[in-house]
C-alpha cells in the first residue's frame, strides 16, 4: 500500500513539475516572440512609389515633398527619395522655397534634408539656385550649397563657386572659395553666361 502511495505522490510531484514547466516555458516563449517582433518593427524598411512625406512642427507645415518613389530605413531613421518637388515653409506657412530633385534624403533625428543630383532652389522673390548638393537645416538656419554652386538674384546678379551659403529664404548669401560673379543690365549679356 505503501508503495502505491509513494507512487502517486511521485506522479503527483511529476505532474505539477511538467504543467508548471509548460507554463513557465509557455510565457518565456511568448516574451521572446513579443521582443522579437519589436526588433522587428526597429529594422523596417520599406519602398514606396508616388509617396508625399511632410514635416510639421507645432501643428504648422515646415516642409512638404513630393517624391515618384522612396526607401524608408527605420535603422537609420531616414528616408531616400527619388526625382522630387517640394517646398519649404516659414513660421507662417508661406512658402519661401520651392525645389526641384533627382534625390534626396531626410534624417529622422537631426532634420536635415540633404538633396543631390540637379538641384533647383526658387526662392519667394525669384532668386534661382542650382547646385550639385544642397542641404536645408531648417527655418531658421542656412541653407548649404556645394559643386558647380549657380545663383541668380533679381535677374542681374549672377555667381559661380563651388561652395555657398544661404539665408533660408535665400535673399542673403556668401559665396565661398574661387568665385565669378558678374552684374547685367542687358537681358541678352546674362543669356550667353548663364546657358539655363
Amino acid at each position: 500500500m505503501k508503495r502505491k502511495k509513494i507512487a502517486k505522490i511521485v506522479s503527483v510531484i511529476i505532474a505539477l513539475l511538467l504543467a508548471w514547466g509548460l507554463i513557465w516555458s509557455y510565457s518565456v516563449t511568448k516574451i521572446v516572440k513579443k521582443n522579437s517582433k519589436n526588433a522587428n518593427l526597429k529594422n523596417q524598411h520599406a519602398v514606396v512609389k508616388n509617396i508625399i512625406v511632410t514635416e510639421t512642427q507645432d501643428g504648422k507645415k515646415y516642409w512638404e515633398f513630393y517624391a515618384k518613389s522612396g526607401e524608408y530605413n527605420s535603422q537609420h531613421n531616414s528616408i531616400k527619395l527619388n526625382d522630387l518637388i517640394g517646398n519649404f515653409y516659414d513660421k507662417n506657412e508661406q512658402v519661401v522655397v520651392s525645389f526641384k530633385s533627382n534625390q534626396g534624403t531626410y534624417d529622422e533625428k537631426t532634420k536635415k534634408v540633404i538633396l543631390n543630383g540637379e538641384n533647383l532652389f526658387v526662392g519667394k522673390d525669384g532668386s534661382q539656385l542650382y547646385a550639385d548638393e544642397l542641404i536645408w537645416q531648417g527655418q531658421d538656419k542656412d541653407i548649404l550649397a556645394n559643386g558647380n554652386v549657380q545663383f541668380i538674384q533679381d535677374n542681374k546678379i549672377i555667381t559661380k563657386s563651388q561652395k555657398a551659403i544661404f539665408n533660408s529664404s535665400l535673399t542673403d548669401f556668401r559665396i565661398i572659395g574661387k568665385t565669378k560673379t558678374q552684374l547685367f543690365a542687358d537681358e541678352n549679356k546674362k543669356k550667353k553666361y548663364t546657358q539655363l
